[in-house]
């Protein structure tokens, strides 16, 4: 039997849904049921969670999931490595068929919505599945849009990748007239703050060690202002000091910089701690900036390899710096390209001029030189971050994008 909501597809409103079902009877419900709700763009699929992890698209992933753990050994860690793949966002329910407390507990802890027990009737799946669209929908529609946070680390040391960063968020403000939040995660060697000619705040590092005291006070006393509507969460830690930071810290001051900003730029140190290795997984988009040497090359493909592993939103976009730099032992191009797998996505020329003029004004890039070469190259970066364009430079010669490898 055919997808049941393929009348559906078209609607830009519809949540993509997938669920995969081992067996013919509870696929035919599910065919059913999901012919009476919407709008959805679904793909009900025969099997089970492998299956499932197969077909998930990263161009475009699930909403909604409804998968069948009856024929798996082990269903938690398999469902575990599958929600690696999916945005957190995505909500599953699950089914099977067994009925035991445990394991609906064990489910829960993942964060699953439901577990529902063969044989499954139509009546309930369908209760199941229009409980969780109708709260979808209540919820977007309370809700105002998250703020999109975008991480860019650097395959190597000091080519760029702060200045670029802090020009992204510069170009949000001044050119698309949004408001955006800089945050240097190095809490010892950040340079965000000392490029931008401001004084660390006070409050980066008490905030992501004890998120529980977040609030507005705190937020106020850690941000330096570079502008009305650009502000920087940097800090300045003694080097004789250790600290531990926590994954779980960075949502709760992501969820209170979303009351006052649209857009999130991180800048995250190469030495990537726990915190780092969440925001690689979980920002909107990770941007890994290179030089095009060969240390450049092998570690962005380890950087890309890590980022396959944690798995991120999407596929990371590969930005080559301070191209034609005479110090930079680059390899040509098309030897870069090919060694990746992959075209690069943008290239920002090195320029010196541009370079000397912010570090004497103590300003981001475009603005101490809006007229540079380099300038106008993270012009097209910040347009593509921010939706202003559907993709960056013209591709050529027929390599593939770094999205089709990411399948």
């Amino acid at each position: 039997m055919a997808d049941a909501a393929e009348a559906q597809r078209e609607d830009p409103g519809a949540l993509n849904f997938l669920a995969c079902v081992s067996d013919e009877v509870t696929r035919e419900t599910v065919n059913r049921v999901v012919s009476h709700l919407g709008p959805l763009r679904a793909k009900v699929r025969s099997g089970d969670l492998a299956s499932a992890q197969r077909a998930i698209d990263a161009a475009a992933p699930p909403d909604l999931m409804l998968l069948d753990i009856s024929s798996n050994d082990d269903p938690i860690t398999a469902l575990e490595d599958l929600l690696q793949l999916c945005p957190r966002s995505t909500q599953v329910l699950v089914i099977g068929s067994v009925n035991d407390v445990s394991l609906y507990r064990a489910l829960m802890s993942l964060g699953v919505v439901d577990y529902l027990v063969k044989p499954v009737s139509g009546d309930v799946l369908h209760d199941a599945l229009a409980a969780v669209i109708d709260h979808r929908s209540s919820e977007s529609s309370a809700v105002a849009p998250r703020i999109q946070a975008h991480a860019f680390i650097g395959a190597r040391g000091g080519i760029g990748t702060t200045t670029i960063t802090a020009a992204v968020a510069w170009y949000f403000v001044n050119e698309f007239h949004q408001r955006a939040a800089l945050v240097d995660l190095d809490l010892q060697f950040g340079t965000l703050a000392l490029s931008l000619d401001l004084e660390p705040g006070r409050g980066l590092r008490e905030a992501l060690e004890h998120p529980e005291r977040i609030d507005d006070m705190l937020l106020a006393s850690a941000m330096a202002s570079a502008g009305d509507r650009l502000k920087v969460l940097a800090s300045e830690e003694a080097l004789d000091e250790g600290f531990n930071l926590r994954p779980d810290s960075l949502e709760p001051l992501f969820n209170a910089l979303s009351n006052d900003f649209d857009q999130l730029v991180i800048d995250l140190p190469r030495r990537l701690d726990d915190c780092g290795r969440y925001l690689v997984g979980n920002a909107d988009q990770l941007i890994l900036v290179t030089d095009m040497s060969l240390p450049g090359l092998r570690d962005t493909l380890r950087l890309i390899d890590l980022a396959k592993r944690v798995g991120t939103r999407t596929p990371p976009l590969v930005v080559a710096s301070q191209v034609g730099a005479p110090h930079r032992g680059e390899i040509s191009q098309r030897e870069f390209e090919r060694g990746l797998g992959a075209q690069l996505d943008h290239m920002i020329s090195f320029d010196a001029k541009a370079a000397v003029a912010m570090a004497h004004e103590g300003k981001a890039l475009p603005a101490a030189a809006r007229g540079s070469k380099a300038a106008e190259e993270i012009l097209q970066l910040a347009q593509r971050l921010s939706g202003r364009e559907a993709s960056g430079k013209k591709r050529a010669r027929g390599l593939p994008l770094l999205g089709r490898l990411w399948k």
